[in-house]
């Protein structure tokens, strides 16, 4: 009896043992990660709202390198990340410092596909949210000297700029920015796709710009600032290329 009782507990002992010297692989676990990666003790997230203002934004000085990505190989939801480790950074993708940010809270990967060249990653604080964002409210617009308007380009594989909008015509825009209409619970309208993407960038001179996306269906040009908001007709002039005076 005593030899059966030994076996019965040596049965339920090594599947937990199995569990335990095998961290990355727990079954068919799919994990929703956040674009992260972690550095030096801290967790820094992807920010979508802001860009390199130009190329010199980032600096050459590397603090940190990717080691490891946990996107694909990690599926236990337990796992404990360490420093090196991303989301969907490749391994051996450098970290840069940003003009502006001595203490390495901002860092920069680079990514020639995105608009500025570079994702961004903000530090957490203690509490756990952000050090740094860049909603739209927050957009100085007494201070915007120049508005950049990308689109992506399928042939590149790119967001590329093919329009930038100065003095008036910058002013006018953010006037028209303004003027949005919010329309709760708004389902855009497109036969055959998506809406057509703009990625829009507020320049002031700052290392880092403020970006928004903004967006046409088949019936209206629409961004969320916050709310969805339904944007005047007019806008659509600012968003062709300019043509070349003959």
């Amino acid at each position: 009896m005593v030899w059966r009782l030994l076996l019965c507990l040596l049965l339920l002992v090594l599947p937990a043992c199995n569990a335990k010297t095998d961290p990355w692989k727990t079954g068919n676990t799919v994990i929703d990660w956040v674009d992260f990666v972690k550095l030096n003790g801290k967790e820094y997230n992807r920010v979508y709202e802001a860009v390199a203002a130009s190329p010199d934004a980032v600096t050459d000085e590397v603090v940190g390198t990717v080691k490891f990505r946990v996107e694909g190989a990690v599926t236990n939801p337990s796992y404990a990340t360490k420093d090196g480790d991303a989301a969907f950074l490749k391994e051996g993708t450098r970290l840069y410092a940003v003009k502006g940010y001595p203490d390495h809270s901002l860092i920069a990967a680079k990514a020639d596909n995105e608009v500025g060249g570079y994702k961004l990653y903000s530090a957490k604080n203690a509490e756990g949210k952000l050090a740094h964002t860049w909603s739209y409210k927050d957009v100085p617009a007494g201070r915007v000297t120049r508005i950049d308007v990308y689109v992506y380009s399928k042939q590149a594989d790119a967001w590329q700029r093919f329009r930038s909008l100065e003095r008036a015509d910058s002013g006018l825009f953010m006037e028209l920015l303004g003027h949005g209409q919010k329309k709760e619970n708004y389902r855009p309208v497109v036969n055959g796709g998506d809406p057509k993407e703009y990625r829009i960038v507020f320049q002031t001179g700052e290392p880092v710009a403020h970006k928004q996306s903004l967006f046409r269906d088949d019936n209206n040009y629409y961004f969320h600032p916050s709310d969805t908001e339904l944007l005047p007709e007019e806008i659509g002039r600012f968003l062709t290329p300019r043509m070349p005076q003959s």
